[in-house]
């Protein structure tokens, strides 16, 4: 019942969390982030400036000055109120060009095309009647119509768009994934770090990450970087910490039960008893020279025992060091302030090369070639 319970709220607690909202919260607090989430039709700066762009439309402009009825003067205010009259309208249309120039949609360019076409259409209007108030309720409408996906709906194909969302929460959830695994492991939301499954699913997310450009940004090339090195040490303490996999690396193939049946728990045990029950049994019926033999097999199995136990203890002491070294890199790489050129080089004094993927090399290399600590 127990059991049943803590499988019910677990369930519950995974399903309140949302990589989405997660994410969510994450653009609102990095604008390199801006134009990767206005590709699905996410973007809080479009929506502040179309707002302030609507309140400037309905700017009125620079009223006409009071004549003096001195003429040069009179002349004087006219082409200085013409001049500001032009300015007011100017300047709204050159932020309405910026405004069509900032990061959005692929599927809105038709509706910026259209606006375009209206701000010439306005220029023009206002090159022939210079002091006319042009009418700008159909700039207003497109500008709506342009910055909001629920306006523009009934013009452009969601579907596309609902992709890039799929591919943004795939991609870019992942490490959001990672850590909230971390924070909770009994969630069972992906494999351990130090697992194969888990190499191969960040092996997958990374190089869709690196194919995609429209997903690139400074934040996540650290993200996955660090992913990496993390994956990188956990597999080393595996290693360091686990004798059957020495061994195994170590291809100790002396004969024994625990070679041929490694699930069998305290194989090897079970293995010399027999020999030494084999021995007894040659020697209580007078077969010396079976008896011999497995005398000769049990003392070289000693033998050889020590000397693999030596080797194991020299591999594992290498691992440790070896670990102990990488962690110090990755530490480093894990405060998200680090010089990619320097990651390099002690990747390169270590060797440690063999260790890293060709998409984690391609990384840092990518970011040491831009320069300075990322």
């Amino acid at each position: 019942m127990g059991n049943m319970l803590f499988g019910i709220d677990k369930q519950k607690k995974t399903e309140t969390w949302d990589v989405w909202k997660e994410l969510d919260d994450l653009r609102q607090g990095h604008k390199e982030l801006t134009h990767i989430f206005a590709r699905v039709g996410l973007s809080i700066e479009i929506a502040q400036m179309s707002n302030s762009l609507r309140l400037d439309l309905q700017r009125r402009p620079p009223a006409a000055p009071l004549m003096t009825g001195e003429r040069d003067k009179d002349a004087q205010l006219v082409e200085e109120h013409k001049r500001l009259f032009q300015s007011h309208y100017e300047e709204i249309f050159f932020k309405i060009d910026s405004f069509l120039h900032m990061p959005w949609l692929n599927e809105a360019a038709p509706m910026a095309a259209e606006v375009r076409a209206e701000l010439e259409a306005q220029r023009r209007f206002l090159a022939k009647q210079p002091l006319t108030p042009p009418i700008l309720d159909r700039l207003d409408e497109l500008i709506v119509r342009y910055s909001s996906l629920e306006a523009m709906s009934d013009r452009i194909d969601k579907g596309p768009i609902e992709e890039r969302r799929q591919l943004l929460i795939d991609v870019l959830g992942f490490p959001l994934t990672v850590k909230r695994q971390l924070a909770h492991p009994e969630w069972d939301l992906m494999p351990p770090l130090a697992s194969d499954g888990y190499q191969q699913m960040l092996s997958s997310k990374m190089a869709t990450y690196r194919q995609t450009d429209w997903l690139h940004n400074r934040l996540y090339d650290k993200w996955f970087v660090a992913l990496e090195f993390d994956a990188i040490w956990a597999r080393l303490k595996r290693d360091a910490n686990d004798r059957q996999r020495i061994i195994g690396q170590l291809k100790l193939n002396w004969p024994k039960l625990g070679n041929w049946v490694p699930e069998f728990p305290h194989a090897d045990l079970v293995w010399y008893l027999l020999l030494v029950l084999s021995t007894v049994v040659a020697l209580f019926v007078e077969w010396w020279w079976t008896a011999a033999g497995l005398l000769v097999w049990l003392q070289l199995s000693v033998i050889v025992e020590k000397h693999h136990a030596q080797l194991v203890n020299k591999r594992r002491q290498a691992l440790l060091l070896e670990c102990g070294r990488f962690k110090r890199l990755r530490d480093q790489i894990a405060t998200g302030k680090y010089d990619p050129t320097w990651a390099l080089r002690q990747i390169k004094q270590f060797n440690f090369r063999h260790y890293v993927s060709d998409q984690c090399m391609s990384m840092l290399q990518a970011q040491s070639m831009h320069g300075g600590k990322h």
